[in-house]
């Protein structure tokens, strides 16, 4: 110890590594330090707190055993935001980017939105909602830390936000989509589930000339549903051929209608068709009712509805005529797990990435 330390300590005014650790710790969780930032070197502790140096190293190597701070080399020792308390008030977030061809905040989105702050208030937490537009990465991440975030859930396809906010070190889930190529964790719909659901409730009814509407290559929903109406189908001993296939970049583009049209004035009609989007579903109803068919009657089909939007936006697609199936699943189940998976990430980093799936059922009409 040095002797101005040793002074200090005879003085009263010195600290363990203990009471160190315990008043940084305060200061950190009092949202006096802030995520992202980063603590005074080890020389700049001892001098101000009047500790000898190995009493600072040993109260900051206390703190990232606890996983409030991070060690970066020649930077120093840099603050997570998994420190912040959200039952002190610091936020979630719900990041939401802009999603090829769609608005940002669509029903869908701010379903989402309202389903995040309801999970999060039973927990006494609050939760904003940031939009990324006309922003660059760098710049959404300095929102995050200004606001004193502790967790973010990022809605987006691609990975260059969520390599900047993994880079802040936030505790971080994505939502409604993942990717295999990441090292994070996701809340996703079932999409294989509902895709297999809806390719065997087809076979079943001895459909075998069967259509496809939507995206399959543009992101792992698609891949998803896509594959598990395929898997269903070959079990059957049936295919998706690809010239029965109308494959969209998005599911809500208006060329889902003239895809549909074609698709449905083929001399060889398909006999059903899967529309494994809500904006899909529109979008084959529309073709059909210019072409003077009725699905459920001329065709059978399968769409996708939120459990929650099923009689606001899927029944009235039909105009009181025969509803077929949906592939229906719950915002609030999503919500819910993923409100609950980030409170783990925050209490601690997980020993692998998790991907949850939320289930999916098919929904027959009334009656049926």
């Amino acid at each position: 110890m040095s002797g101005t330390a040793r002074a200090a300590r005879s003085m009263g005014h010195g600290r363990s590594s203990a009471e160190l650790s315990a008043k940084l710790r305060q200061d950190i969780l009092d949202g006096k330090i802030s995520a992202g930032g980063y603590l005074p070197t080890e020389r700049e502790l001892a001098s101000n707190h009047g500790v000898a140096g190995m009493t600072a190293r040993r109260a900051l190597k206390a703190l990232e055993a606890q996983g409030l701070i991070t060690a970066e080399p020649r930077r120093g020792y840099r603050v997570m935001a998994r420190a912040h308390d959200p039952g002190r008030g610091a936020p979630l977030a719900y990041v939401l980017a802009p999603h090829p061809g769609a608005q940002l905040w669509d029903d869908l989105h701010r379903a989402l939105l309202a389903g995040f702050q309801q999970a999060a208030a039973a927990r006494g937490w609050t939760l904003l909602a940031v939009g990324c537009e006309g922003l660059s990465f760098d710049q959404v991440v300095e929102q995050l830390r200004a606001a004193r975030v502790c967790g973010a859930i990022l809605d987006t396809p691609g990975r260059e936000l969520i390599d900047a906010v993994l880079r802040a070190g936030m505790p971080a889930i994505t939502v409604d989509d993942w990717r295999e190529d990441l090292e994070i964790d996701s809340v996703v719909q079932d999409g294989f589930r509902g895709g297999l659901l809806a390719g065997k409730w087809l076979a079943e009814r001895g459909r075998r000339r069967i259509g496809w509407i939507g995206p399959v290559g543009v992101s792992r929903q698609g891949l998803e549903r896509f594959g598990g109406a395929s898997a269903a189908l070959a079990g059957a001993g049936i295919e998706l051929p690809p010239e029965m296939r109308v494959v969209l970049d998005d599911p809500e583009s208006p060329k889902g209608v003239e895809g549909a049209r074609r698709l449905l004035s083929r001399k060889n009609r398909p006999d059903a068709v899967l529309a494994l989007w809500q904006g899909c579903t529109a979008s084959l109803v529309k073709a059909a009712r210019e072409l003077g068919l009725v699905p459920g009657r001329d065709f059978d089909m399968v769409g996708w509805s939120t459990d929650e939007d099923y009689e606001r936006t899927f029944l009235p697609n039909f105009n009181g005529g025969p509803v077929p199936p949906a592939v229906v699943w719950r915002v609030g189940t999503l919500a819910r797990a993923t409100i609950a998976r980030l409170a783990e990430l925050r209490a601690g980093p997980a020993d692998a990435p998790t991907v949850i799936k939320v289930p999916t059922r098919l929904k027959l009409a009334a009656g049926k």
